[in-house]
Protein backbone atom coordinates (compact mmCIF):
# COMPACT_ATOMS: atom_id res chain seq x y z
CA UNK A 1 0.00 0.00 0.00
CA UNK A 2 1.50 3.42 -1.06
CA UNK A 3 1.72 6.30 1.74
CA UNK A 4 -0.92 8.53 2.14
CA UNK A 5 -0.18 11.78 3.84
CA UNK A 6 -2.60 13.67 5.21
CA UNK A 7 -1.99 16.31 2.67
CA UNK A 8 -2.22 13.83 -0.47
CA UNK A 9 -5.46 12.50 1.24
CA UNK A 10 -7.52 15.70 1.48
CA UNK A 11 -6.08 17.00 -1.70
CA UNK A 12 -7.77 13.76 -3.38
CA UNK A 13 -11.18 14.57 -1.29
CA UNK A 14 -11.43 17.87 -3.65
CA UNK A 15 -10.66 16.36 -6.95
CA UNK A 16 -13.48 16.09 -9.07
CA UNK A 17 -14.49 12.39 -10.86
CA UNK A 18 -12.69 12.43 -13.64
CA UNK A 19 -9.11 13.38 -11.60
CA UNK A 20 -10.40 10.97 -8.96
CA UNK A 21 -9.92 8.33 -11.42
CA UNK A 22 -6.83 8.97 -12.94
CA UNK A 23 -5.51 9.03 -9.48
CA UNK A 24 -6.97 5.72 -8.08
CA UNK A 25 -6.22 4.13 -11.34
CA UNK A 26 -2.82 5.17 -11.48
CA UNK A 27 -1.91 4.05 -7.57
CA UNK A 28 -3.68 0.91 -8.02
CA UNK A 29 -0.92 -0.49 -10.94
CA UNK A 30 1.43 1.30 -9.07
CA UNK A 31 0.92 -0.53 -5.65
CA UNK A 32 -0.77 -3.92 -7.15
CA UNK A 33 -3.59 -3.96 -5.55
CA UNK A 34 -6.94 -2.59 -5.28
CA UNK A 35 -9.65 -2.18 -2.61
CA UNK A 36 -13.25 -3.09 -2.42
CA UNK A 37 -16.02 -3.54 0.25
CA UNK A 38 -17.59 -7.04 0.86
CA UNK A 39 -19.89 -8.83 2.84
CA UNK A 40 -18.82 -9.92 6.09
CA UNK A 41 -17.69 -13.52 6.34
CA UNK A 42 -15.36 -15.50 3.77
CA UNK A 43 -18.19 -16.01 1.28
CA UNK A 44 -19.30 -12.15 1.35
CA UNK A 45 -20.42 -11.23 -1.90
CA UNK A 46 -18.74 -7.96 -2.98
CA UNK A 47 -20.36 -4.85 -2.75
CA UNK A 48 -22.03 -3.77 -5.74
CA UNK A 49 -24.33 -0.80 -7.56
CA UNK A 50 -27.36 -1.02 -9.84
CA UNK A 51 -29.27 1.50 -11.93
CA UNK A 52 -31.71 1.26 -14.54
CA UNK A 53 -31.38 0.86 -18.26
CA UNK A 54 -31.62 4.85 -19.55
CA UNK A 55 -32.55 5.42 -23.55
CA UNK A 56 -30.22 4.53 -26.23
CA UNK A 57 -28.67 2.39 -23.87
CA UNK A 58 -28.03 -0.87 -26.01
CA UNK A 59 -27.32 -4.67 -24.62
CA UNK A 60 -23.22 -4.08 -23.82
CA UNK A 61 -24.34 -1.20 -21.60
CA UNK A 62 -23.50 -2.27 -17.83
CA UNK A 63 -26.09 -1.50 -14.94
CA UNK A 64 -24.48 -3.27 -12.65
CA UNK A 65 -21.18 -1.82 -10.92
CA UNK A 66 -18.35 -2.93 -8.14
CA UNK A 67 -16.98 0.35 -6.33
CA UNK A 68 -13.01 0.11 -6.44
CA UNK A 69 -10.49 1.89 -4.43
CA UNK A 70 -6.59 2.56 -4.00
CA UNK A 71 -6.61 3.21 -0.74
CA UNK A 72 -7.60 1.87 2.36
CA UNK A 73 -8.49 5.13 4.15
CA UNK A 74 -10.91 6.14 1.21
CA UNK A 75 -13.00 3.07 1.60
CA UNK A 76 -13.24 4.23 5.13
CA UNK A 77 -14.33 7.41 4.06
CA UNK A 78 -17.29 6.15 2.12
CA UNK A 79 -17.96 4.02 4.46
CA UNK A 80 -18.86 7.19 6.46
CA UNK A 81 -20.44 9.44 3.61
CA UNK A 82 -22.41 6.82 1.51
CA UNK A 83 -26.15 7.11 1.47
CA UNK A 84 -26.84 4.12 2.40
CA UNK A 85 -24.31 4.18 5.36
CA UNK A 86 -25.97 1.68 8.48
CA UNK A 87 -25.92 -1.28 5.85
CA UNK A 88 -21.80 -0.87 5.07
CA UNK A 89 -21.33 -0.92 8.61
CA UNK A 90 -20.87 -4.29 8.87
CA UNK A 91 -18.84 -4.45 5.09
CA UNK A 92 -15.42 -5.41 5.20
CA UNK A 93 -12.54 -4.14 3.61
CA UNK A 94 -10.98 -6.40 1.09
CA UNK A 95 -7.75 -6.25 -0.56
CA UNK A 96 -6.91 -7.68 -3.97
CA UNK A 97 -3.88 -8.35 -5.78
CA UNK A 98 -4.13 -6.29 -9.40
CA UNK A 99 -2.60 -9.72 -10.86
CA UNK A 100 -5.90 -11.65 -9.44
CA UNK A 101 -8.22 -8.87 -10.39
CA UNK A 102 -6.28 -8.72 -13.85
CA UNK A 103 -6.60 -12.53 -14.58
CA UNK A 104 -9.73 -13.54 -12.66
CA UNK A 105 -12.02 -11.07 -11.84
CA UNK A 106 -11.96 -8.61 -14.88
CA UNK A 107 -12.66 -10.81 -17.24
CA UNK A 108 -15.29 -12.48 -14.96
CA UNK A 109 -17.03 -9.18 -14.61
CA UNK A 110 -16.74 -7.86 -18.02
CA UNK A 111 -18.76 -11.25 -19.33
CA UNK A 112 -21.16 -10.32 -16.59
CA UNK A 113 -21.15 -6.67 -18.01
CA UNK A 114 -20.18 -5.52 -14.42
CA UNK A 115 -18.46 -1.86 -14.85
CA UNK A 116 -16.18 -0.68 -12.37
CA UNK A 117 -16.90 1.94 -10.25
CA UNK A 118 -13.75 4.19 -9.24
CA UNK A 119 -13.39 5.52 -6.39
CA UNK A 120 -16.91 6.68 -5.15
CA UNK A 121 -16.76 9.10 -2.08
CA UNK A 122 -20.28 10.96 -1.51
CA UNK A 123 -23.00 8.22 -1.65
CA UNK A 124 -23.33 6.20 -4.66
CA UNK A 125 -23.52 9.09 -7.47
CA UNK A 126 -20.09 10.66 -7.58
CA UNK A 127 -17.97 8.63 -9.45
CA UNK A 128 -16.96 7.59 -12.80
CA UNK A 129 -16.94 4.43 -14.99
CA UNK A 130 -14.01 2.04 -15.87
CA UNK A 131 -14.63 -1.37 -17.89
CA UNK A 132 -14.11 -4.20 -16.09
CA UNK A 133 -10.84 -5.28 -17.58
CA UNK A 134 -9.16 -1.70 -17.77
CA UNK A 135 -6.25 -3.08 -16.12
CA UNK A 136 -4.92 -5.31 -18.84
CA UNK A 137 -3.29 -2.24 -19.95
CA UNK A 138 -0.08 -0.81 -18.73
CA UNK A 139 -1.15 2.20 -17.93
CA UNK A 140 -4.64 2.26 -17.11
CA UNK A 141 -4.89 5.95 -16.39
CA UNK A 142 -3.89 6.89 -19.56
CA UNK A 143 -6.40 4.55 -21.16
CA UNK A 144 -9.01 5.82 -18.65
CA UNK A 145 -7.83 9.10 -20.55
CA UNK A 146 -8.16 8.48 -24.03
CA UNK A 147 -11.42 6.65 -23.52
CA UNK A 148 -12.86 9.40 -21.74
CA UNK A 149 -11.46 11.80 -24.65
CA UNK A 150 -13.17 9.55 -27.25
CA UNK A 151 -16.77 9.14 -25.58
CA UNK A 152 -16.71 13.11 -25.43
CA UNK A 153 -15.88 13.54 -28.66
CA UNK A 154 -18.59 11.05 -29.60
CA UNK A 155 -21.11 12.96 -27.61
CA UNK A 156 -20.12 16.27 -29.01
CA UNK A 157 -20.34 14.80 -32.78
CA UNK A 158 -23.80 12.96 -31.50
CA UNK A 159 -24.79 16.87 -30.70
CA UNK A 160 -23.89 17.92 -33.90
CA UNK A 161 -26.05 15.19 -35.77
CA UNK A 162 -28.79 16.31 -33.46
CA UNK A 163 -28.82 19.38 -34.73
CA UNK A 164 -29.32 18.78 -38.45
Amino acid sequence: MFELTDAMYNAVLTLDDDYRQFFCLQKCQEQGALYLLKEPGAEGMPLMFNDEPQEGDDETTSHTFLPIWCHPKFVTYYQEHADHQDELKDYELLELKLELFRDKWGPSLAHNQIALAIMPLDGDKSFTLCRATIFEADNAAEVAAAEAKRSDQLTEQDKEELKK
